[in-house]
């Protein structure tokens, strides 16, 4: 037989009141986490693949394998790449990826995207909110750590490649009409193409137009509507001293790039430095 309570009597409009105040709580509660997007109060970090669903962003970082890397190159590209990274913002997706000889021997070296969480909007999104901050910093610092793993193994050494198809690599990354266009672009090469599409003896000497139509015939037009593209370590001829490019030719390559990226819907920007 049950046993009476010796205490007090709670009193009713103590629960009465409470459950006045915890109804609405808990019914708000539910319908913003029911009603929260991807990037709402109601975002699980449960995945490193999760973060992705907080942006639209994404950048690609191609790195040209066939140019050989001093130390002033090493230092350049890693600068490079961790002022990328730096800009990022949570949910940004970055790729990297690699050119060779020829565009089927491109290799994607990272596909992730940064890790955070969502700034809160209020009460409300405390309360709701499923984002782990402890775990997203601990995705950060995984993040980071691939990123100088596939970097390392690419700066330590260059391919022994006669060639470097430039243009068909990045037609290959960009040019899906039924993929994202990225948001932004950095190559990492001298952008001197020695292709079988284009040997240098030809993309340094044909016109303009007639370098278009080849391109144009071959498919390999990019795909860069919006993007902002950078080209890093422009300048210099593949020689064994890496000697400058004579102003006239240099003048002529800069023009060529800046229209094929132009036609696929990208501005282009050229710079030997990390600061652009």
């Amino acid at each position: 037989m049950p046993t009476r309570s010796t205490g007090p009597a709670p009193d009713p409009m103590n629960i009465i009141s409470g459950r006045r105040l915890a109804l609405p709580v808990i019914a708000l509660s539910l319908l913003l986490s029911a009603c929260s997007g991807p990037g709402g109060s109601g975002f699980v970090n449960s995945t490193p693949e999760a973060y992705c669903q907080l942006s639209e962003r994404s950048t690609l970082f191609l790195i040209d394998r066939t140019t050989t890397f001093d130390a002033g190159d090493q230092t350049l590209l890693t600068e490079s790449l961790g002022n990328v990274v730096d800009r990022l913002e949570t949910g940004d997706r970055i790729i990297i990826a690699t050119i060779s000889d020829h565009y089927s021997k491109t290799r994607q070296l990272a596909n992730a995207c940064k890790p955070g969480c969502p700034e809160a909007g209020g009460v409300m999104d405390e309360i709701v909110g499923s984002c782990s901050t402890m775990k997203a910093k601990q995705d950060q610092q995984q993040f980071m750590g691939s990123l100088a793993t596939s970097l390392r193994d690419v700066i330590t050494s260059a391919e022994d490649a006669s060639g470097s198809d430039i243009i068909r690599t990045i037609g290959h990354w960009t040019g899906s009409s039924t993929a994202e266009p990225y948001t932004s672009i950095v190559v990492y090469s001298d952008m001197l193409e020695n292709s079988d599409m284009i040997a240098w003896s030809k993309f340094s000497s044909l016109p303009e137009d007639e370098l278009m139509s080849i391109v144009t015939g071959h498919g390999a037009l990019a795909r860069t509507p919006g993007a902002n593209i950078r080209l890093i370590g422009y300048g210099r001829l593949h020689d064994e001293a890496r000697s400058p490019l004579p102003a006239a030719l240099d003048a002529k390559l800069r023009g060529f790039w800046t229209r094929y990226f132009f036609e696929g819907g990208g501005q282009v920007e050229f710079s030997a430095r990390t600061d652009g």
